[in-house]
């Protein structure tokens, strides 16, 4: 999966969804990868903080359906401009594993990059071997979306999608 040949900004919307679909066999076989948005926040951004967003990454084929899901932040909630920033320059891989506890519920933050955008893991998922005929082929779908709350959001842009292999512990 790739980025986008030009960025899509989201100017104000109460409905956001964003979703991927890539086949296995574009990908190495038998490796674990890590599904990432890759975004930045504009500085007039408002309500992406407001309520947690749905990511999952969804593999089908034939002889498997997978699904993992997790929520994410778009921004850190109700934090002062230095908090986040202190969150968005601390070490990345700690930034990773950064989750956030709402009333008992965990939710995935995003960090910033070395090529200055930020990133925010999505979900995880192993692409399994593929036989010659592509019988195993699996369909990808990864997808972030918050439609529950209402809330305007703005200021939010998206540079693209991206699939690497994970190398996490």
């Amino acid at each position: 999966m790739g980025r986008f040949s030009k960025v899509a900004v989201l100017r104000t919307t109460s409905w956001l969804e964003i979703k991927a679909k890539i086949r296995s066999g574009m990908l190495s076989p038998n490796t674990k990868y890590g599904a990432y948005l890759i975004m930045e926040i504009t500085e007039r951004a408002y309500g992406l903080d407001s309520m947690p967003c749905e990511t999952s990454v969804e593999v089908v084929g034939n002889h498997r359906h997978h699904v993992s899901a997790t929520t994410a932040y778009l921004q850190c909630p109700h934090s002062s401009k230095q908090q986040t920033e202190r969150l968005f320059y601390t070490n990345r891989r700690m930034q990773n594993k950064m989750k956030i506890n709402n009333g008992g519920d965990e939710h995935r933050l995003p960090c910033k990059r070395k090529d200055g955008w930020m990133e925010i893991e999505l979900g995880e998922f192993f692409s399994g071997q593929t036989t010659m005929d592509g019988d195993d082929d699996e369909a990808i779908t990864v997808s972030l979306k918050e439609v529950k709350g209402y809330q305007l959001k703005a200021g939010l842009i998206i540079e693209g999608i991206e699939l690497r292999p994970n190398t996490k512990h």
